[in-house]
């Protein structure tokens, strides 16, 4: 496997301790022990906060650009995206993660010393409990986009669901300490990483659908917003993508890069090392899942099955792909795919090839006839939907062939 190239490259100085990237990926947060950098789409930083130092994590919300900052000098952060802090709140003990909902108007914090603090956007603490009663970190904490879900992992071997009031929904021992993990946007995926090389893919219910153990321990995860697919860090040097049933579907090296993070809208990825931070596309891969569709929707169309809305969909994932609309892209190319799965044989004893030409001959007539009055206008089109009535299998031939006789009076 060859190394990738990246994007862009940003040295910044000290190697960074937590990144977070835009849903979209333009822009991004890095921090290290002495403060926080904010980049642009190109990897050039807009701005820079001194103040903010030995920072251990950072959530960007997607829909706002705030960003809530673990630190280790026992403080959790609030920052506009212009870089100036909104509020912060000091702590018992070191924080050591934090993420923040889609809206900013949730945020949760994980302690050194075991502790899961949620506030909301004015910085009001909204509910904080102990984790197992011990003084195990909080290594990982994740709140779902639209708010309404807590993920939290500790050192003591143990994960946690909360909903947004702080009612525990599940709890759960683990084969070894959770070092991070990942949740949809409506928390109806989550996934979580263990020091014993080991990541695990579930639904809300705390029930895993499948596992994989690597031959050396994985350096980070992330998940889509829509759960499509998760990428995984299996080294420093190695990204490797997975499908939600645990299909492991593409990859690539980067330059040697321990800290990762995946743009939530599935686009692209953001990596730091000593090196410097880089952002990579994950473009290739989501032209393959479009090629493959477009593959699906013509098998599905010369079986002689309904694909209309399948090519709808697909049109709008071409678009979504081209104007660089990744989340959208996910969602309108998996409509898509399901489309073209389930689409219904069309009620015909003509061929697709027949059907083929008699669209082409209508279609013919079509543009023979735009000099024509208005009369024979409107004519036309009620042949041609008369035509796409009978391809989407609402009228049968017999029904077609009654209804065009009646509308040319024959």
């Amino acid at each position: 496997m060859r190394e990738s190239a990246p994007l862009w490259t940003f040295q910044g100085g000290a190697s960074p301790t937590a990144l977070s990237i835009s849903l979209d990926g333009k822009f991004a947060g890095v921090g290290n022990k002495s403060g926080l950098t904010l980049l642009n789409q190109n990897g050039r930083p807009v701005w820079n906060n001194n103040k903010i130092r030995r920072i251990k994590d950072i959530s960007v919300s997607t829909r706002t650009g705030k960003m809530s900052i673990a630190s280790a000098q026992k403080v959790i952060y609030l920052v506009k995206r212009t870089g100036e802090a909104i509020w912060h709140r000091e702590l018992q003990s070191s924080a050591v993660s934090t993420s923040i909902s889609s809206n900013g108007d949730l945020i949760a914090v994980g302690t050194s010393l075991g502790r899961l603090i949620v506030y909301d956007g004015k910085g009001k603490v909204k509910w904080e409990t102990h984790l197992s009663n011990s003084d195990f970190p909080v290594n990982t904490v994740n709140v779902s986009s639209d708010g309404q879900f807590i993920l939290a992992g500790t050192d003591y071997s143990h994960i946690y669901l909360y909903d947004r009031n702080g009612e525990i929904l599940w709890a759960k021992e683990t084969s070894a300490e959770v070092l991070q993990t990942c949740i949809s946007s409506n928390g109806d995926y989550l996934g979580y990483l263990t020091a014993d090389r080991t990541f695990y893919f579930g639904v809300k219910s705390s029930r895993i659908l499948w596992e994989k153990t690597f031959d050396q321990q994985p350096v980070w995860i992330d998940m889509t917003q829509t759960a499509d697919f998760v990428t995984i860090g299996e080294s420093s040097a190695k990204i490797t993508l997975f499908t939600k049933e645990g299909r492991k579907v593409w990859g690539f090296k980067p330059r040697p890069s321990p800290k990762g993070v995946m743009a939530s809208g599935g686009g692209s990825v953001f990596l730091g090392g000593r090196g410097g931070v880089y952002k990579y596309s994950l473009e290739p891969y989501l032209k393959r899942l479009l090629l493959h569709t477009r593959k699906r929707i013509e098998k599905a169309f010369n079986e002689n099955l309904d694909t209309t809305t399948a090519k709808k969909y697909f049109k709008s994932a071409e678009s979504n792909f081209k104007s660089g609309n990744h989340l959208d892209f996910l969602v309108t190319v998996q409509q898509a795919r399901r489309s073209a799965r389930e689409a219904r044989i069309i009620e015909s004893e003509m061929t697709p090839n027949e059907r083929r030409i008699e669209r082409n001959e209508m279609e013919k007539q079509s543009s023979m006839t735009s000099g024509a009055d208005s009369g024979e206008d409107e004519l036309m089109s009620k042949l041609v939907q008369l035509a796409e009535m009978r391809e989407s299998g609402i009228l049968s031939e017999e029904e077609f062939v009654i209804a065009k006789s009646k509308l040319l009076k024959l």
